[in-house]
């Protein structure tokens, strides 16, 4: 067992560090069954620091590769009380969580109810204590009769800390990047991860932009409680900002009610990155109108600048320039003329499709005045 376990700690140190979080779980619980485990099922069950999910799931299963699960906050059995989850009791105690799957308990669990009627006999969560944080924990099941003997456990047991080692550095850089995803976007948390964190140091971008605004809001923040005008903005925003990620758009930043958006014309070109705009603006505000919202959208098709901005240790990752206060600019445009969507000579110009020319129109801070136009 000792040469076993050696070999097995060398593959997880050395080449698996290179590997993705999935590939890794593939590669453990398959070089496990080439030393004889009889495992059919493994899963990785970590927490995340994530705004939407509790946590995320690696499941390898034999003969048919591995997927990723997620637990979502909005689950309404999670919090709930009314089912137990094996994960709760490993971290609760940090102990191993073992059950044969004929046990009359088993029913009292999420998924081992549906391990049974599978075919699986045994089910066991190894924790895997982090340096930092609450205990993980790596599952595995089996189908064989009698389920896992001791040697079993023992060999997963010596195993279980260099695993954990490697576990710990995958799951902290996915924390990481979901971390900068969340507050930053897309876009600028990769490029802050790839090393983009000087003052001043920036990227000029070529972008179809979007700013949109919520009608009311002064009105509805004063008539409201400070919690429920958070909920009534969050729920505009529902209606908005899935469009644009669904669309391969990127949200740069939420200016209390207003949302700047863009799509990147250096690698879409300027038709697709406008379209993809314009596709998501017209159903935001199909979404917002079914939901009771009125909003502003504004497009336009023009250059920045992308990066780093501030002063000492505080820097925000953001686009400025001209084009910025253009769409900035267009955007109060909306009320004024009682459009839902406006758009730029220059963005229009991008599609080939019908316009409504508004008229043309002074802008502060621009010389001369500019055609605005709305979808015709």
């Amino acid at each position: 067992m000792n040469e076993r376990i050696r070999d097995f700690v060398n593959w997880v140190l050395g080449p698996a560090k290179a590997l993705d979080l999935a590939d890794f779980m593939g590669g453990v619980a398959e070089r496990l069954v080439e030393m004889g485990l009889p495992i059919d099922r493994a899963g990785a069950l970590l927490d995340t620091l994530h705004p939407s999910y509790v946590g995320i799931q690696r499941i390898w299963e034999r003969g048919g590769g591995t997927r990723e699960g997620r637990a979502r906050f909005d689950n309404p059995d999670i919090l709930s009380g009314k089912i137990k989850y094996t994960i709760d009791a490993v971290q609760e105690t940090g102990a191993w969580f073992e059950m044969r799957l004929d046990d009359g308990r088993v029913d009292e669990y999420d998924l081992l109810p549906d391990l049974r009627a599978q075919g699986y006999t045994h089910y066991v969560i190894a924790p895997l204590a982090f340096v930092e944080g609450p205990v993980q924990g790596l599952s595995f099941a089996t189908k064989r009769s009698g389920g896992f003997l001791a040697d079993d456990i023992a060999l997963i047991d010596a195993a279980r800390p260099a695993i954990a080692a490697v576990m710990e550095l995958k799951i902290r850089t996915r924390v990481s990047r979901e971390v900068l995803q969340t507050y930053v976007g897309k876009a600028p948390g990769d490029l802050i991860l790839a090393g983009q964190i000087r003052r001043g140091e920036v990227r000029n971008l070529r972008a179809a932009l979007a700013m949109s605004d919520l009608r009311g809001f002064t009105a509805m923040s004063d008539a409201l409680t400070p919690e429920q005008t958070v909920a009534r903005i969050n729920a505009y925003l529902d209606c908005l900002v899935p469009e644009i990620l669904h669309r391969g758009g990127e949200v740069l930043k939420f200016i209390g009610d207003g949302v700047l958006a863009m799509a990147d014309a250096n690698i879409l070109g300027d038709a697709d990155a406008c379209a993809r705009m314009l596709d998501a603006a017209l159903a935001a505000q199909e979404a917002l109108a079914k939901a009771g919202f009125r909003a502003g959208i504004a497009l336009h098709l023009g250059e920045a600048a992308f990066g780093n901005i501030g002063a000492g240790d505080r820097q925000d990752f953001t686009v400025i320039g001209r084009d910025v206060n253009m769409v900035a600019r267009l955007e109060k445009m909306c009320g004024t003329l009682g459009e839902n969507i406006v758009v730029s000579a220059a963005f229009a110009a991008a599609l080939d499709r019908p316009w409504q020319r508004l008229g043309e129109f002074a802008f502060k801070g621009f010389e001369g005045a500019r055609p605005v136009y709305a979808p015709g």
